[in-house]
């Protein structure tokens, strides 16, 4: 394990601490909590522990209210507080219980009964909501409550069902093997430049993906210092600074 890196026991230790403050403010306030009032307790829990979200080069507006989807997976797979809180999870996390029938239906729906079914949940889906619904499962496997041939198999079966949404896709897929590899130096499985190369090219035949469609390696550096809190001293022994030239999640 790399000295420096915050892990995923740590981060659920925090979710969960975050989880008894929303039960104990729920339960004071008759259930007046909202859930921009969620992701400002989050967000300052998040700060006081120097925890960033789960995330990619950019730092959108609505990071926070994306990292929602961290406290849900916790709360619902790690805690089992759905059961016991339905209220809350009906109020604060109707969109990521929306995502996931989304996802149980990609799963298992023919391709166009899928579609159709996934509109009637969702509308039409844009390129935020689809990356949404992938950051979902992708968080689900990060907490180790899925399986990594589980998202693989999603987004390749988001592709076949919006292919006009290739694009959105495929740079979430180039996210996805940056975030795998900075993971990988976290937990010391990476520790040389071979062994990047090597893992990376693993990662892209998942995908049938081409050379220019994998990540650099300053992306890489990005996620694997700001999400994993990896020193650079270690960083610069398996990565070579580039300029980023993908699209930033």
């Amino acid at each position: 394990m790399v000295k420096g890196k915050v892990d995923v026991k740590k981060r659920i230790n925090v979710l969960m601490d975050v989880w008894n403050n929303i039960i104990e403010y729920w339960e004071e306030s008759g259930g007046s909590l909202s859930r921009s009032d969620v992701t400002r307790i989050l967000m300052d829990a998040y700060n006081r522990e120097s925890i960033k979200p789960l995330k990619g080069a950019a730092n959108p507006a609505d990071l926070y209210d994306k990292e929602l989807a961290s406290l849900y997976v916790v709360g619902r797979y790690g805690m089992g507080l759905e059961e016991q809180y339905p209220d809350i999870f009906d109020k604060i996390f109707r969109e990521e219980i929306k995502y996931e029938n989304v996802i149980n239906i990609m799963s298992k729906e023919p391709l166009e009964i899928a579609r159709e079914k996934i509109k009637v949940i969702l509308g039409d889906v844009d390129d935020n909501t689809l990356s949404r619904i992938l950051r979902l499962k992708l968080t689900e496997v990060f907490f180790n409550f899925s399986s990594k041939d589980e998202l693989i198999n999603l987004i390749k079966t988001a592709l076949k069902i919006y292919p006009e949404k290739s694009k959105t896709i495929k740079n979430y897929i180039k996210f996805y093997i940056a975030f795998k590899i900075a993971e990988a130096i976290s937990n010391g499985e990476v520790r040389d430049r071979i062994s990047k190369e090597a893992l990376k090219h693993a990662l892209a035949l998942e995908f049938k993906l081409e050379k220019k469609g994998l990540p650099d390696d300053s992306y890489i550096r990005m996620i694997a210092r700001e999400v994993f809190n990896i020193p650079e001293k270690i960083l610069n022994n398996i990565l070579t600074a580039r300029s980023l030239k993908h699209k930033k999640f």
